[in-house]
């Protein structure tokens, strides 16, 4: 760690704030909070675990934003990740926005939006959901039962006639003065109830209000709020009953591997089961549980309008304090449980069962070969390594130097992506420049693709892969390089230290099926080079000499250096030239 750093870790102010940790290119690598900045800055230069070390050797400067409290500092923390996306982070894995349900309680007659995009604008806010699809067939059935605007229509104005959503029984048309601010504020109220899970409560105010209008003899608004309770409670009977305890809770399933993680939530209301959502996240192998969770519930809760009662997950988070309190300046108390025992332990156990589920799909999915996750396990890599290009050039002592690039996509060739190189900009036999030039320009090309394969692989040693290395580093690019030695079969990092890996395993062995590939390849293309320069000759350039009788000569004489040797005789005897031809051939060849 460099003096300057540590003098910045070492003045940091005693305050509540988010700290900002950058590379050696100014990029934001990891984000964090403190209730106090030095303290926990300072613990960054005593810790020794293996994630610590790492983060450290990459961090060259630190950014630091005073807050006023510590809950101020949660929300920033979490804003700045999501518009940094920082490699050391936990986050959501998908860099699409997830749907939300959005009731506008600030406008005049509120409406109900499908959204990806939270502002703070005073909304009620509900979700995030994984499904877009299920998210819109609930806001249509909202729609259908308590008849609110979901349009972008301007309802300070009043209009003439009414929208399709009105004749179709989807909208209560406040637009055109079908009904007033009352009445449309008490069906905003009961979509809010029912999203916030209390359809019970729900119901009994429904059915009240329905035998009341009975009585009045209002016979047709008793018929709407009948149609409401049925809506309502067809939904209801679909929604699996799980839990004796009446309590909102959420219950987190949380399944990881080395560079996969899943989180399965139950939201839990009026002890239904109202939904089930997979998260997958961004982890990295030193990541530890704690820290999953902790952020998972950042992540989660920050934007919401309504927080359980109840958070169940099997590792407490870190610094729960903070979020505790942030969850109280927002009206919320909430009670976070690991799940030991009785209900809380059945549920939890049902959510990592789904969350185990999901990854396994994952894998499985993918189609990830055992020699792949072997690789990514072996050599540390972030994602398993499913599409691989191999590098090699041949030269003969200076001449014809070419270069090539070969591609395996789950194990496999893939020819499609296979490459060939004539050396250009490398002067001499000089193996190190030739390797960087050729990755350079795949790497270059692919760039340009918005295309990056999962590993680069150089058929060399350390000066191979020193070179390979600088190039990517002069495209500013990120990705992993391995080297592979011809004689010895030692596989080098990008450090240049050797990788210990079985060499009976099946992912050594595809990375020297991929080695040998490519050596193949270059070679081919060298003789292929070598071969057409050749049988380019002088005889090229005399008249009457076509292509058959060049090969003639060459085949007959064995160079071009043996024709000039023959005297006009011997070349007369070459089939098909004859003494006319054959004088011509000699003069020209001796002029």
């Amino acid at each position: 760690m460099n003096k300057s750093l540590k003098d910045k870790i070492s003045s940091a102010p005693q305050a509540p704030g988010v700290y900002l940790f950058k590379n050696n290119k100014n990029r934001i690598i990891y984000i964090g909070k403190a209730a106090n900045l030095k303290s926990r800055l300072s613990s960054y230069l005593s810790r020794e675990d293996n994630r610590n070390r790492i983060l450290m050797s990459h961090t060259v400067d630190i950014d630091i934003i005073i807050t006023n409290s510590d809950c101020e500092a949660l929300t920033l923390e979490e804003s700045l990740i999501k518009l940094n996306k920082p490699k050391y982070n936990v986050r959501l894995k998908d860099d699409k926005k997830f749907p939300y349900l959005k009731i506008t309680v600030h406008e005049e007659f509120p409406r109900i939006v499908f959204t990806r995009n939270i502002k703070p604008d005073g909304s009620l806010i509900f979700g995030p959901y994984t499904s877009a699809r299920a998210l819109r067939q609930t806001r249509d059935a909202l729609c259908r039962i308590f008849k609110l605007v979901s349009c972008s229509k301007d309802l300070t104005k009043k209009y003439a006639r009414s929208c399709l959503e009105y004749n179709l029984g989807r909208c209560s048309a406040p637009c055109t003065g079908q009904i007033n601010k009352k009445e449309y504020s008490n069906l905003a109220n009961k979509a809010t109830k029912f999203l916030k899970g209390n359809s019970d409560e729900l119901e009994r105010e429904i059915e009240k209000r329905m035998w009341r209008y009975a009585k009045k003899e209002k016979f047709k608004a008793a018929a709407i709020l009948r149609d409401q309770l049925l809506a309502i409670r067809r939904i209801s009977q679909r929604q699996q009953v799980v839990t004796t305890t009446n309590i909102d809770r959420d219950v987190i399933g949380i399944s990881r591997s080395r560079f996969n993680c899943v989180a399965c939530l139950f939201r839990i209301r009026e002890n239904r089961l109202m939904s089930k959502e997979i998260f997958h996240l961004n982890i990295t192998p030193q990541v530890n549980d704690e820290e999953i969770t902790s952020s998972f519930i950042r992540l989660i809760y920050t934007h919401l309008s309504f927080i359980p009662n109840e958070i169940v997950i099997s590792v407490l988070p870190l610094e729960w304090n903070i979020q505790s309190k942030w969850f109280m300046q927002k009206g919320f108390k909430v009670k976070i449980s690991t799940g030991n025992k009785g209900e809380s332990k059945r549920l939890l156990t049902w959510a990592q069962r789904n969350a185990e589920s999901e990854l396994a799909k994952r894998v499985i999915k993918r189609r990830t070969s055992g020699a792949i996750l072997e690789l990514q396990n072996h050599l540390h890599l972030e994602n398993p390594p499913r599409w691989i290009e191999a590098f090699d050039v041949s030269n003969l002592k200076e001449k014809f130097a070419v270069g090539s690039s070969v591609a395996f996509h789950d194990g496999k060739p893939y020819k499609q992506r296979y490459r060939m190189y004539k050396i250009k900009r490398v002067r001499g036999q000089n193996d190190f420049a030739m390797i960087k030039e050729i990755v350079s320009r795949r790497i270059m090309d692919l760039n340009n693709k918005k295309k990056m394969p999962d590993l680069l692989l150089i058929d060399g040693g350390k000066g191979q892969l020193s070179a390979a290395v600088q190039a990517i580093r002069e495209i500013d690019i990120n990705l992993p390089v391995f080297a592979i030695a011809k004689r010895s079969n030692q596989l080098y990092n990008p450090h240049g230290d050797v990788v210990s890996i079985p060499g009976s395993s099946r992912g050594f062995i595809l990375l020297k099926r991929l080695r040998d590939e490519a050596h193949r390849f270059a070679i081919a293309y060298h003789r292929k080079v070598r071969g057409k320069n050749l049988t380019e000759s002088v005889l090229d350039k005399i008249s009457g000499i076509g292509g058959k009788r060049k090969l003639t000569l060459l085949k007959y004489f064995g160079s071009t250096e043996a024709i000039k040797k023959a005297s006009e005789e011997e070349i007369a005897k070459a089939p098909n030239i004859g003494k006319k031809i054959a004088k011509i051939i000699y003069e020209i060849l001796h002029t």
